[in-house]
């Protein structure tokens, strides 16, 4: 069967199974999504692939951390991000996946965590689907735990037809899929991708589900070799005098734009701002954050704000060392008499 029948054929099939209900959190006209903000591990990308449906149903967006703590410039990025009232936050993984340090972090920014995460990342994709779908829904995608590719496409998939998405052992259907399946009670499961032994869909098919399988074997062609054209040397030496001669000055523009950029006129800051960054410079452009009390005259209270604020216009980055923070200028300040 061709590409292009096998997806008119699944097309049909959807027609006649409409989703049994809206999904939870999808997005409804005047509602506001149960969550604001996805947080996965940056270091795994399948709970990325797997939380991709849920970020698209709720129009919200998918931040990949460092799953043991928060560096300074993710901190910085967060704050202002929940300046807009953007607090609620769902981490996916249990706390193997995201550190524990992580979400004491969130709820010292004034986020509302919420966390979904298994064992393994079979069940975090179980959990998952019943926490978005706890009327169930009449189709199921399915795909190998193991197969990043088939899982990213079946993503794909659950993404274009609001369907809850579900990994399982590629030799086997775990049995957390099974009464994740009972629970949800489709008509139709959609394999995905080559990743999975064909036991899965007879035992789906003893379980009385329909299933409908993308992709099942993928054929990989390759063509023969086009044989070698003579090369016109002319044509190449004026192709490369013409690139060069539009690369050279593209190149020195961006450059002299990216030097005025990274240079900032100290009349922009606020009074306290600048009293903080004359600090700084005064010690070669790197100080103690503990020190720029006695300096300034500002409590640390005050101290901690105003780095904050220079950190979200990325004139400071500050780097944890021992008890403290070495606070470092990141741009040129230009000074004025």
């Amino acid at each position: 069967m061709g590409r292009s029948a096998g997806f008119l054929i699944f097309a049909l099939v959807l027609m006649f199974i409409p989703p049994l209900v809206h999904p939870v959190g999808a997005q409804v006209p005047g509602e506001s999504p149960p969550y604001d903000l996805i947080i996965v591990r940056n270091d795994n990308l399948i709970d990325y692939i797997v939380a991709l449906p849920y970020s698209r149903l709720l129009g919200i967006p998918i931040l990949p951390v460092n799953p043991d703590e928060l560096d300074t410039t993710t901190l910085a990025q967060l704050q202002s991000y929940e300046q807009f009232g953007w607090y609620k936050v769902l981490v996916i993984g249990d706390y193997k996946a995201i550190s524990q340090k992580v979400q004491e972090q969130l709820i010292s920014l004034g986020f509302q965590v919420t966390r979904i995460g298994g064992a393994t990342r079979v069940d975090t994709s179980v959990k998952l689907a019943e926490e978005f779908y706890p009327d169930g829904a009449k189709t199921v995608i399915l795909a190998s735990a193991s197969d990043y590719g088939s899982a990213l496409a079946a993503a794909r998939w659950a993404m274009t037809y609001e369907n809850p998405l579900l990994l399982t052992n590629p030799n086997n259907l775990s049995q957390s899929v099974i009464s994740a399946l009972k629970r949800l009670h489709p008509n139709l499961v959609v394999l995905i991708g080559a990743g999975m032994s064909k036991d899965i869909q007879a035992q789906l098919q003893e379980l009385g589900y329909q299933t409908y399988w993308v992709k099942e074997s993928i054929t990989i062609t390759v063509s023969s070799p086009t044989p070698l054209a003579r090369t016109d040397w002319t044509l190449v030496i004026g192709a490369v005098i013409l690139t060069l001669a539009v690369a050279i000055p593209a190149s020195l523009y961006y450059a002299k734009k990216k030097w005025s950029a990274n240079k900032v006129p100290i009349e922009v800051l606020t009074e306290k701002e600048r009293i903080v960054v004359k600090a700084i410079l005064d010690r070669g452009g790197t100080v103690k954050q503990e020190e720029l009390p006695e300096l300034t005259g500002y409590s640390r209270p005050t101290i901690s704000r105003i780095i904050q604020e220079l950190e979200k216009k990325q004139l400071v980055e500050r780097e944890k060392v021992g008890k403290t923070f070495i606070v470092r200028l990141t741009k040129e300040i230009i000074m004025r008499e």
